[in-house]
């Protein structure tokens, strides 16, 4: 016996080199290191809270697909209320909620809409604002409904007669979480995939579609190296983010499993890609393997333990760039078990040419993934965390993250 646990021992701190060094490698080979700021000293962070008192029960504490629209200086926010099937509208300026329009109270919707909102096929997957009357609306991914605020449809468009119309191989699709549907260019950007498991061959990941003709026009942007050497094993996290705030001429976009950040300029049709690794935790996603009848709790386990980088928006107030992410931490936790919800969620802030000013570790069990969004007065994040039991339910809350430069002095 002890001369077993001498040779453990031993062995141990060289098994722990060796996947060390892989992983130290596989950074070096695929990404770019971070560089701070070196005027980051010179700006200053304030969180504020703020609340909207819901009008009655009717309306939700948190909104997970939605979308936000400026005019004449006040905000408001469009959120999909499942429980009630309906699109819910507040004023974010005056801090009030303005009015739920009852999708079911139109035959299109009535018993098509799953009030849990677990079956994604009888779901609001994605909204995207043109103005308060052409609010697109992604019906589970087979549809885009342009409808106003009386619910009178402007248009439907069949999302699955778009790849035969165009002579495309992808299907395009959107996410409120992921692959926002963005207006791009006076048409809609989608993310396109496939069903096959091709690749040996780069083929694009985002389309660009004109409402009128439905025209769908592939953008010359890929997966990274990284998921094609990997040939897509990136379990939950082979997907590519797109987010509604971009700056003019730019689309800037990232990958789940990675921390680079790349930006497509449509003028010359480069893509320049930026280092943005976070100072704690992986930066990449190991692969993750699975074959037939292995347990399937693996690809759990394997989103647990692995990054995740949300997608990056640009503040055309501050002429900044914010990022969230999710860190890696370990399934096993003593004698418990980790969840999704466990892990530490982490905001990056990057001036315009992608140098950090600040990194934060964000408290835990406080805000909520995929609820954030840009406003003149700044990040907004929901606080309604699942994991919080102090949730005041007359209220929806959000604490504004705002970022300010400071004024040298001589």
């Amino acid at each position: 016996m002890h001369k077993f646990f001498s040779w453990i021992t031993l062995i141990y701190p060289c098994i722990l080199f060796f996947f060390i060094s892989c992983n130290d490698n596989i950074s070096r080979q695929y990404l770019i290191k971070a560089k701070k700021a070196k005027d980051a000293r010179a700006y200053s962070l304030k969180i504020d809270s703020i609340q909207i008192p819901i009008a009655n029960s009717d309306y939700s504490t948190i909104y997970y697909t939605y979308s936000t629209y400026s005019v004449n200086g006040t905000d408001y926010l469009v959120g999909y209320n499942s429980r009630h099937t309906s699109l819910d509208i507040f004023n974010l300026t005056r801090r009030s909620a303005v009015k739920q329009v009852n999708l079911s109270a139109d035959s299109f919707f009535l018993n098509k809409l799953d009030k849990q909102d677990l079956n994604k096929g009888k779901s609001i997957t994605d909204i995207c604002i043109i103005n308060l009357d052409s609010i697109i609306i992604n019906f589970s991914n087979q549809k885009l409904i342009i409808l106003d605020t009386a619910l009178k449809k402007k248009r439907v468009i069949f999302l699955d007669s778009l790849p035969v119309h165009n002579n495309l191989a992808g299907y395009p699709i959107s996410y409120s979480n992921y692959f926002r549907m963005v207006p791009y260019n006076n048409r809609v950007l989608l993310n396109e995939i496939y069903f096959d498991s091709n690749w040996s061959v780069k083929r694009p990941c985002f389309a660009t579609l004109d409402l009128t003709t439905e025209k769908m026009s592939p953008l010359p942007i890929y997966y990274s190296d990284y998921l094609y050497d990997i040939k897509g094993k990136a379990g939950f996290l082979g997907m590519i983010n797109t987010s509604g705030y971009q700056k003019d001429g730019l689309l800037t976009y990232n990958y789940l499993y990675e921390s680079n950040i790349y930006q497509y300029n449509a003028k010359d049709t480069t893509i320049t890609c930026y280092g943005a690794t976070t100072s704690k935790g992986r930066n990449i996603v190991k692969p993750f393997f699975y074959k037939e009848g292995d347990d399937l709790k693996n690809w759990q386990i394997h989103n647990i333990e692995s990054a995740q980088f949300f997608c990056v928006m640009y503040d055309k107030f501050r002429n900044v760039y914010y990022r969230f992410s999710l860190r890696d931490i370990p399934y096993k936790n003593g004698k418990y078990f980790n969840s999704i919800l466990d892990k530490p969620l982490t905001l990056m802030i990057f001036n315009d040419k992608f140098e950090v000013i600040e990194e934060l570790q964000l408290p835990m069990y406080t805000y909520a993934p995929n609820t954030w969004f840009i406003t003149a007065e700044g990040l907004f994040i929901s606080s309604a965390n699942k994991k919080r039991e102090n949730v005041d339910p007359r209220y929806l809350t959000y604490h504004v993250i705002k970022l300010s430069k400071n004024q040298l002095t001589r």
